[in-house]
């Protein structure tokens, strides 16, 4: 029914539905949408017996619910003000899916019980198919609100009623559903599609605005996790200059209580440098110069920066950065060569195999021969290359360490070799020294040796032979004094037989070759491995941390596909989530709880829903399970964290009395 078509003449709608079911003859008086629906009803249904209606099962109809939670959540409140707003006025409201299933019924007791006699109940399908032509089911085929009166239904059971129904989109644009109204006939009124719309509009909006609101939110916890993983001072402030953000290094080191600085002027507690207060009227500063940070008076040298955030030609504020100068030091120190501080006593185990590599280790420390550590990603490597360096006569020699993947190959012979200084159009006109000569007199660590060009190891193998450099474009051989460790993960004989190794490079290194067997084959090790990593924690952070034998049984039971830099990873994570030191079960990730075998990219950015998963378990934690403090202190609301806890499988019992857990001990 058409608005402008009332007023509503009943019997005149009956007249047209009884000509089109005896003679098949349409008036063109009908509404086009209820005439080409009769058309398609016509072959499918009987117009004069009850239709045979589908119902979902209880169990079935939930979990159809229960993925359609935000939009009933969304739309519960607008009908239940729809409902007060017409209380007494004989009208039930019902929410629909995509399909037309029925999902809510709401309004005055009568009005329900008549509804549902005839087929207005949760569960039940109200397509065109099963009913008939509906206003319930035009909204969703035809995406247009639609009322249909009397004998517009198709199917004489619902002769005495009107529906009317508009369609609800989603993000996607597609029909997410549908909210409409169902009254007897002669309640029949124009403003009630005019209603259904509104309605519709609304839950449409509410769903947008939750949508912009969790994207906000990821996006703020995106942030949030980016200035926590950056190791320097990071400050933002607004256009005002007034700190609205730091991260937990600003803290430590200016030694300031997040509280007393956010949301005061910088200048309260911080005073800058000249030069950077007055780059605080530029709307488009960038400077990093060397300066001093006055801190509530006290001065703090390093390394400053200032960068404007702008949106066009708008200044929205600064973001400031700092590092101290020690710590600069030890960052130039280490990439040019610091000492590397790691021991053969330190690298923990007691297994027959670690014991063999320690005495591998010192054979090969008292010799100045190329070593070959080979082994899987993560067994340690790097961590034997330096204490091979510091169990030499060259420990007070610089120690570098090359990454060959992490190069561009047209760039190897570059790093390592140098490059002359005018030599090539377009080049640096200062000489570059490679990482051969900034080694002199100290180790060179090569990890990945098998990603190394076939040229650059034509070069490798003479300067070892020579004990000279070429830089790229030079004229005179450099002497260079450097003991070479190289290592590799891949089966290096194969890749000779293939002509992509040289046989002769891997001969001179594979003369003292030691292989570090994966973790999985030394499980005995893992103890000492935890309290070494434990040992490092407490100097850190000055806690003591303790391992339960549940949990250490679990860990000896996992494969570790990543070997020791996984178990670090993840006893170093098991402690952040500790609250008194003891680590057990609800600490570990879920893969070594179960004994999963879950292949793991190293060094991976870990996914939002990871994160997401850590902080309802941090909090799990910290409130002993309470449900109520975790949802303010997460910011979500009760239901929302009851449906991310059932997303991520999480079970507050086992956080609810944690003595339980500690029986293992």
């Amino acid at each position: 029914m058409q608005p402008w078509a009332y007023p509503v003449d009943l019997s005149k709608i009956r007249a047209r539905w009884q000509q089109f079911v005896t003679d098949r003859r349409l008036d063109p008086a009908l509404d086009p949408l209820v005439a080409a629906s009769w058309a398609r009803c016509f072959p499918r249904l009987n117009p004069l017996a009850p239709p045979a209606l589908p119902c979902l099962d209880e169990q079935t109809l939930e979990r159809v619910r229960l993925a359609l939670f935000d939009l009933i959540a969304t739309a519960r409140p607008l009908m239940e003000d729809l409902h007060q707003f017409t209380e007494g006025s004989g009208l039930a409201i019902a929410l629909l899916d995509g399909a037309a299933c029925v999902l809510d019924v709401l309004g005055d007791p009568g009005i329900v019980r008549a509804v549902e006699a005839v087929g207005l109940r949760p569960g039940v399908y109200w397509g065109e198919g099963h009913v008939g032509t509906n206003a319930f089911a035009l909204a969703l085929l035809e995406r247009t609100p639609a009322q249909v009166v009397g004998a517009e239904h198709f199917v004489a059971l619902y002769h005495a009623w009107v529906t009317t129904a508009a369609p609800i989109y989603g993000l996607d644009g597609q029909p997410l559903g549908a909210i409409g109204i169902m009254a007897p006939a002669e309640r029949a009124q124009p403003d009630t599609l005019g209603m259904v719309m509104a309605a519709a509009r609304a839950i449409e909006n509410q769903l947008q605005a939750e949508a912009n609101l969790r994207e906000n939110h990821q996006l703020l916890a995106e942030l949030q996790a980016i200035l926590e993983a950056i190791d320097q001072v990071v400050l933002v402030l607004n256009a005002q200059g007034h700190v609205i953000r730091l991260n937990r290094t600003a803290t430590r080191v200016l030694g300031l209580d997040p509280s007393g600085i956010l949301g005061r002027p910088l200048t309260d507690h911080i005073r800058l440098p000249p030069s950077f207060q007055e780059a605080l009227s530029d709307p488009q500063a960038h400077r990093e110069a060397e300066g001093a940070l006055i801190v509530d008076g006290a001065p703090l040298e390093g390394w400053l920066g200032l960068h404007a955030v702008t949106e066009g030609r708008r200044r929205l504020g600064f973001v400031l950065t700092f590092r101290r100068s020690e710590q600069v030091h030890r960052m130039v120190a280490r990439l040019v060569g610091a000492q590397a501080m790691m021991t053969l006593a330190d690298i923990p185990g007691r297994s027959r195999a670690i014991q063999q590599i320690r005495q591998q280790a010192r054979a090969a420390a008292r010799t100045s021969l190329p070593v070959l550590l080979l082994g899987e990603p993560g067994t340690g490597k790097s961590v034997l290359a330096r204490a091979i360096h510091n169990a030499s006569i060259r420990a007070s020699g610089p120690f570098l360490a090359v990454s060959c993947r992490a190069i561009p190959r047209e760039l190897l012979a570059i790093e390592l070799l140098g490059v002359e200084g005018g030599a090539f159009r377009n080049g640096p006109t200062e000489g570059r020294p490679g990482k051969f000569e900034l080694a002199h007199g100290g180790t060179l660590y090569l990890d990945e040796i098998e990603a190394l060009p076939l040229e650059v190891q034509v070069a490798i193998l003479r300067i070892l032979e020579t004990g000279e450099v070429m830089r790229l474009g030079g004229l005179r051989p450099i002497r260079v004094d450097v003991r070479l460790i190289a290592s590799s993960a891949a089966d290096l004989e194969r890749l000779v037989a293939e002509g992509h190794f040289r046989s002769d490079l891997y001969h001179l290194l594979a003369s003292t070759a030691i292989r570090i067997p994966p973790l999985r084959d030394r499980p005995e090790d893992i103890a000492l491995i935890a309290e070494a990593v434990f040992r490092r924690l407490r100097r850190t952070s000055g806690r003591t941390y303790r391992i339960t034998e549940t949990a250490l049984q679990r860990l000896k039971a996992y494969p570790w596909p990543g070997n020791v830099r996984e178990l670090e990873n993840v006893l170093e994570r098991a402690a952040a989530l500790s609250e008194d030191g003891w680590i057990d079960l609800p600490h570990l990730p879920e893969r070594i709880v179960r004994g999963l075998m879950i292949e793991q990219t190293p060094d991976s950015i870990r996914p939002v829903e990871e994160l997401e998963r850590e902080a309802i378990l941090r909090a799990a934690i910290q409130y002993r399970g309470r449900i109520r403090e975790m949802a303010s202190a997460l910011g979500l609301s009760r239901t929302t964290l009851w449906r991310r806890m059932k997303r991520y499988g999480i079970q507050l019992s086992i956080f609810r009395d944690k003595r339980n857990h500690r029986n293992g001990r």
